[in-house]
């Protein structure tokens, strides 16, 4: 199959989403450790911005991977390798992101064992990468602007 204009538009959407989420990552990012460990607020305001960060991620996935007919994942983590698979971004940005993905069940499932200061790390890690991954995507997709 092909990427049509209403996929187009989903994406968009998702990564307007996903964008308002990483300008809140940013904030979070920009403050001390210390200061994020603690701030319920924003541990809180970093937790769900990651989360629906991930969301949008794995929608944005799933949809290219349905609309292309690419294989089919077998987990939130197989979404990232389909794509690299795929050639949508390079193995070694896979890899790196593949992390960041994986944390989501952490932030969906395993919320009662969290942990603070892993959270901040990944939020400081993983916070350019989801630019880096609407930038593939666009680029694959034929985005424009």
């Amino acid at each position: 199959m092909f990427i049509t204009d209403q996929h187009r538009q989903q994406i968009r959407q998702y990564f307007t989403e996903m964008n308002r989420c990483v300008e809140i990552l940013e904030k979070v990012a920009d403050t001390s450790r210390e200061d994020f460990c603690a701030d319920g607020i924003l541990q809180a305001a970093g937790e769900r911005a990651f989360h629906i960060a991930l969301e949008c991620v794995t929608d944005v996935g799933n949809l290219i991977i349905d609309a292309l007919i690419m294989r089919d994942p077998s987990s939130y983590e197989d979404i990232v390798q389909v794509l690299a698979e795929e050639n949508m971004f390079p193995k070694e940005f896979a890899q790196s992101f593949m992390e960041a993905v994986k944390f989501r069940r952490v932030l969906a499932h395993d919320y009662l064992e969290r942990d603070i200061d892993r959270l901040f790390f990944m939020i400081q890690t993983h916070k350019l990468e989801f630019a880096a991954f609407r930038n593939y995507v666009a680029d694959y997709v034929q985005l424009g602007s």
